[in-house]
C-alpha cells in the first residue's frame, strides 16, 4: 500500500461505504463468489477435473505448497477455468473473478528438493498436469474445502483452498511424444527443453507449468518452481530466445501505433524504425489499485541498443510485454524500437494476473495499427488513446523521449506548443 494511505481503510469500509473510490469492492465481490462456490464443494471428496491448472507456492520457501486447481466441472469444460487466450475480448473483470472463485487449490506442502524423488500425490499432481486437455479426477481433502480470498498481479486469482489428502486421475492424460521424452531425459537442460517444445508449438503458459512442477532440467538439479517465478522465467527465456533471431533482421520500415483495452487496461505499442531496443512505461492512475493519491504512479524500465538497461530481473510485468513483442516481430521478419505503454485504469479494480498483460499486447500486435508521419502524429495518437497528459510521460521515458527529440524537428516543441 503506498505511503500516506490508511492502511486500516478496508477495515473500516466494510466494502460498503468504498472509501477507495473504486465501483466493486473486490473482497467483497472475491468472498460472495467463494462462499457460493464453497455451498456448492462443501465436502471432503470431490469427482471433477483439472483444466489442467497447478500451482506451486512461494510462502515457506523451500518448503511450499504444491497441488492442482480443481474446477467445479468435469470433462472439457473445466477448460474454460484456464484458458487465457479465449478469456481475452470475451469474459468482463466480473467474470473473471466469479468464474475463478469456483476453483480449487487443491494443496499439500513438500520440499521443493523432493522434485527429483517426489512423492505419491506431486507425482498424481504431474501426471495431469502434463496433459494438454482437462483431466478427470478423484480429489480427497482432509475436511472441505474453504474460501481463499486473494488477488495477485501475476498469478490468475482462485477461490477456494482445500488440504489434499488423496489424488487419483481417472481419465487418460493427453501428453504430446516429445514432452514425455524431454521429462523423461535427465541430461537437457531447463532452457533447452524450454525452447524446443516452444519451437514445436506449445505456448508459454504450459510451459511454465512443466518448470514450476520440477519437470525440466538435468535431473539431479531439479527443483520445485514457485509458479509466479517459474512464468516470469518462461517469458523471460522465450523472449531471449526470440531476440538472437531479431537482432538479425531488417530494421521496421515505419513508425507505427498498435493498440487494444481490456478490463480497464490500456496498451499502446510504439514500433519504430531503429535497432533492437525496449521500453516499457507503465502507468497507475489515481484510484486504480494499488494506487489510492490524487497523482498517477508512473515505472519506466529499459534495455537500450548499447546494452545499457533498467529492467528489474523478476518484474513479471516487463517481461509479460516484451516477449509478445519479440513474437511479433519475429513473425514479420523485422527487428524494431520499441516503446511498450501500459495505463492501469481504476476500471481494473483487482489483479487477475499477468496473463492480460501478455494476451492484449498479443491483441494489440495482431490488429492492423496506425502508421504515423512523424513524432508529432505519435504524440498526437498517444494523447488521444491515453488519460494521462504525454508531457509527463515524456519526462519520465528513455526511449520515447529519444524518439520525439530526434523526429525530424517535430514532436517535443510542437506538443509544448
Amino acid at each position: 500500500m503506498p505511503s500516506g494511505v490508511d492502511p486500516a481503510l478496508c477495515a473500516k469500509c466494510k466494502g460498503v461505504d468504498r472509501l477507495c473510490g473504486r465501483p466493486v469492492c473486490p473482497i467483497l465481490r472475491r468472498l460472495i463468489e467463494s462462499y457460493r462456490a464453497a455451498s456448492r464443494l462443501a465436502r471432503s471428496d470431490l469427482q471433477t477435473a483439472t483444466p489442467p491448472s497447478a500451482l506451486v507456492g512461494e510462502r515457506g520457501y523451500p518448503s511450499v505448497r504444491v497441488g492442482p486447481i480443481a474446477a467445479p466441472e468435469p470433462g472439457e469444460a473445466a477448460r474454460n477455468y484456464e484458458d487465457y487466450r479465449g478469456w481475452w475480448g470475451r469474459l468482463t473483470l466480473e467474470d473473471i473473478i466469479a468464474l475463478r472463485a469456483s476453483t480449487v487449490f487443491s494443496s499439500f506442502t513438500v520440499r521443493v528438493r523432493e522434485a527429483a524423488s517426489g512423492s505419491r500425490l506431486l507425482e498424481a499432481t504431474r501426471e495431469a498436469a502434463l496433459s494438454v486437455k482437462p483431466v478427470d479426477a478423484e480429489f480427497r481433502f482432509e475436511k472441505p474445502p474453504t474460501p481463499r480470498p486473494a488477488f495477485d498481479g501475476v498469478l490468475a486469482p482462485m477461490g477456494l483452498s482445500g488440504v489434499l489428502r488423496e489424488l487419483r486421475v481417472v481419465s487418460n492424460p493427453v501428453v504430446p511424444r516429445r514432452v514425455d521424452q524431454l521429462v523423461g531425459d535427465g541430461d537437457v537442460r531447463a532452457a533447452e527443453a524450454v525452447a524446443e517444445l516452444y519451437a514445436a508449438g506449445l505456448d508459454n503458459y504450459y510451459l511454465a507449468r512443466l518448470l514450476s512442477l520440477g519437470m525440466l532440467g538435468v535431473r539431479y538439479r531439479r527443483r520445485l518452481v514457485p509458479t509466479r517465478w517459474a512464468i516470469t522465467a518462461v517469458d523471460k527465456m522465450l523472449g531471449d530466445l526470440l531476440l538472437r533471431e531479431v537482432r538479425r533482421m531488417p530494421e521496421y520500415p515505419h513508425l507505427s501505433l498498435h493498440y487494444s483495452e481490456y478490463i480497464g487496461n490500456r496498451y499502446a505499442i510504439v514500433l519504430a524504425p531503429g535497432p533492437w531496443s525496449f521500453e516499457m512505461i507503465e502507468i497507475w492512475l489515481p484510484r486504480s489499485v494499488w494506487v489510492r493519491s490524487g497523482e498517477p504512479y508512473i515505472a519506466v524500465n529499459f534495455e537500450l541498443r548499447d546494452g545499457r538497461a533498467r529492467r528489474p530481473g523478476v518484474d513479471g510485468g516487463y517481461h509479460a510485454m516484451r516477449l509478445p513483442v519479440l513474437e511479433h516481430l519475429r513473425r514479420v521478419g523485422r527487428q524494431a524500437t520499441v516503446v511498450a505503454v501500459r495505463e492501469v485504469t481504476p476500471a481494473y479494480y483487482a489483479p487477475v494476473g499477468s496473463w492480460q498483460i501478455r494476451e492484449s499486447v498479443r491483441a494489440a500486435l495482431s490488429s492492423q495499427g496506425v502508421r504515423l508521419d512523424d513524432a508529432a502524429h505519435l504524440l498526437r495518437e498517444l494523447s488521444r488513446r491515453l488519460e494521462t497528459d504525454v508531457n509527463l510521460v515524456l519526462r519520465r521515458s528513455t526511449i520515447l523521449k529519444e524518439l520525439v527529440s530526434g523526429g525530424r524537428g517535430a514532436g517535443w516543441s510542437w506538443f509544448e506548443g
